[in-house]
């Protein structure tokens, strides 16, 4: 083994909950995953860019992994106009699919403009190859390299909790945005409760808000504030307790209007919950996927997690398990290039 750091991963801390975010726990699975597989690799959350050059400096790396699109494309160009930096390989990660992307407002931009410093110097890594061949065709004189998410919490142990026969804990849980779709996912639990002759309580994270999300959250609140149904704010978690968190609802859904991997839906899997998912989670099981705006299919899709949870448990299970298999395969090559 090389006697210095390997991989250096940098995850920008932006606010109080930034590193207990999916972000923050996407890069922790990768790192863990390498170090398991004999690479010296560690994350670094830094506050700003420029906190790159100072760990990056102090590990001395072969690989830098920077999560998300949050260096601008000048301070890529600063750093790599330094000579201790020149021959290091730079990858940034993106964990959204193109709808997604486009919320962020200088996203392209940045994109485009990452092709034009140093070309090959930095390559750009979404999670899903149908964004990886899009943004390749856009910009072709990119370097674009697919590395999709890879799932390694540490291990876990649950305790079971009674749960209230009369009572239906669906669990919605993410950062509050339009494009997550939560309004119409309430909307759908509220009408299979009512057709189970069941109190809804339904859960969400009421505490991060992002993308123009505060009408979203108002709305949730007006929905149930005349309502014999509940509606449940939690605060942001750390992964281990999001865990037990997760592992007290009955069903989750996850129908956003477009998704990649989807932390959320795999940690409900761990936990041993039922998730009713978007079509775009292409790693979860067929008959629990369904379009986010098929308020129908969502019911009954709710119904068909919620009768038959053990076979839907084990299939999520298996999925995730292939999907992972996938994944590391994929990681691995790429890396040994």
């Amino acid at each position: 083994m090389n006697d210095r750091v390997q991989f250096i991963t940098c995850s920008r801390v932006k606010d109080t909950y930034g590193i207990t975010s999916g972000l923050f726990n996407s890069a922790t699975f990768v790192t863990n995953f390498l170090i398991t597989k004999g690479y010296e690799a560690r994350l670094d959350p830094v506050v700003d860019a420029n906190g790159i050059d100072r760990v990056v400096t102090k590990y001395d790396p072969d690989v830098v992994i920077i999560e998300a699109l949050w260096v601008p494309p000048a301070k890529f160009q600063e750093l790599l106009s330094l000579p201790r930096h020149r021959d290091r390989k730079w990858i940034v990660r993106i964990h959204s699919k193109a709808p997604f992307l486009a919320n962020e407002g200088l996203a392209t931009r940045w994109i485009h403009q990452y092709t034009q410093v140093t070309a090959g110097t930095i390559h750009i890594a979404p999670n899903t190859m149908e964004l990886t061949s899009q943004l390749s065709t856009a910009f072709p004189d990119g370097s674009f390299i697919f590395l999709p998410n890879i799932y390694f919490p540490k291990r876990h142990d649950f305790t079971m909790q009674p749960k209230d026969p009369h009572v239906l804990n669906v669990g919605c849980f993410g950062a509050i945005r339009p494009m997550k779709n939560t309004y119409q996912q309430a909307l759908a639990a509220i009408a299979f409760a009512n057709q189970e002759c069941k109190i809804l309580r339904f859960h969400i994270n009421g505490t991060r808000v992002e993308q123009k999300g505060e009408s979203v959250l108002s709305n949730l609140r007006a929905l149930f504030e005349n309502s014999p149904h509940e509606l449940v704010e939690h605060r942001w978690y750390h992964h281990d307790e999001f865990l037990d968190v997760a592992s007290s609802m009955d069903v989750g859904m996850q129908v956003s209007f477009s998704e990649s991997f989807n932390i959320v839906t795999a940690d409900m899997v761990t936990a041993g919950v039922p998730v009713v998912a978007s079509d775009d989670i292409e790693w979860m099981p067929r008959l629990l996927r369904v379009s986010p705006t098929k308020h129908k299919g969502m019911i009954f899709r709710l119904r068909l997690a919620t009768a038959f949870p053990g076979l839907f448990k084990l299939l999520q299970k298996v999925r995730l398990g292939a999907y992972n298999v996938k994944a590391k395969i994929i990681w691995l090559a790429a890396m040994s290039h």
